[in-house]
């Protein structure tokens, strides 16, 4: 008979409840792991509301959940590298490994992925994961668990440093300092980059941006971003914008504040899906488009700079909750965003 677990189980829009399920065995080339921490995410407060995402329809019950980290707890006779009591952090998408992308390298592109707490794929809101082996990432000593569940977004804002190609000595403007803003601009100033600035509309969020660094934060609710900006630099505009809000009208701003030749990335998901875009704008400036979906072989170097000491990402964390108090956790995020950064499930 199959050992059981505890699983925050979603059984419909605002529903979750605590229930048991069976503890997964791992394949052979799975590792089993405790989970100790998962960090809550965009994706699961709009799936706790509204039982969907987009197309992605979820079917009750369902786990939620796919920042974690924990202790492993086994393995299958593949797995080469780890041991039972190591700290480690999951990278949450199984990839085919035998498509185009995957062979190229873009495994994040793999049309057969799996990932974690989507429709058809069990999160990680319960007390063990079973998940391959290439995809867990063991922690260096002086690195917590509360650490390594952070190192999702994390990986999400490097990806996005690493797709707009910036150099040392540019500039850079973040647009948002929720999770993924500040992991961004953490990212940045990580690759050396210190000409940074960033905008948001929450005091709480630029207050953080402050404290972790940024060399000027612009209050969007009030002032003219585009203006400041270019006031700021000598009416040249910046090198590189990173967009990690999702705002229809951020689009054009970041057009708006790129110096000639310079890079605008797009990091936030969108809530619609056409949006008025100054193309003309971004032509005159002979300026690029890039984008960022998820991230690809960066896990290893989000833990490294980590391990340096030179990313404090324990420092985004406002709130802390149990796994019984999920439901409680997610109601909370949705309807107090000017009070949350970052909200980190406790097992």
């Amino acid at each position: 008979m199959s050992k059981m677990m505890r699983a925050a189980q979603m059984l419909g829009p605002g529903k979750i409840e605590m229930g048991e399920v069976p503890m997964p065995e791992p394949k052979d080339n799975e590792v089993l792991v405790n989970i100790k921490h998962v960090g809550v995410c965009g994706a699961d407060l709009h799936f706790f509301k509204d039982g969907a995402i987009g197309a992605w329809v979820l079917d009750f019950p369902h786990v939620l959940g796919h920042e974690p980290a924990g202790i492993v707890a086994g393995f299958g006779k593949d797995v080469k590298g780890l041991k039972e009591g190591d700290a480690v952090s999951i990278e949450p998408g199984k990839t085919c490994g035998s498509c185009q992308y995957c062979k190229s390298g873009d495994y994040n592109l793999c049309p057969d992925v799996q990932f974690m707490s989507v429709p058809g794929v069990t999160g990680a809101f319960q007390d063990y994961v079973a998940w391959p082996s290439d995809k867990v990432f063991k922690l260096p000593e002086g690195v917590s668990t509360l650490e390594g569940a952070l190192v999702e977004p994390l990986s999400v804002g490097f990806h996005g440093v690493n797709q707009s190609e910036i150099n040392f000595g540019e500039s850079a403007m973040v647009l948002g300092a929720g999770c993924i803003g500040l992991c961004t601009m953490l990212a940045l100033k990580a690759r050396g980059i210190t000409d940074l600035y960033i905008s948001d509309i929450l005091k709480l969020r630029m207050d953080k941006a402050a404290q972790l660094g940024a060399k000027q934060v612009l209050d969007a609710s009030s002032d003219d971003v585009v203006e400041k900006v270019m006031g700021l630099t000598s009416n040249k505009g910046v090198d590189k914008v990173y967009e990690c809000t999702g705002a229809a009208n951020a689009v054009n701003q970041g057009i708006g504040l790129l110096a000639n030749g310079g890079t605008l990335t797009l990091i936030g998901l969108f809530g619609e899906a056409n949006i008025p875009t100054d193309l003309n704008g971004l032509i005159f400036k002979e300026g690029v488009f890039k984008s960022n979906f998820r991230y690809r072989h960066v896990y290893p170097i989000a833990i490294k700079a980590l391990a340096a000491g030179i990313v404090p990402l324990k420092e985004i964390v406002s709130h802390k909750f149990k796994l019984e108090e999920l439901g409680k956790a997610l109601q909370f995020n949705n309807d107090h965003k000017d009070e949350v950064i970052k909200v980190v499930i406790e097992l």
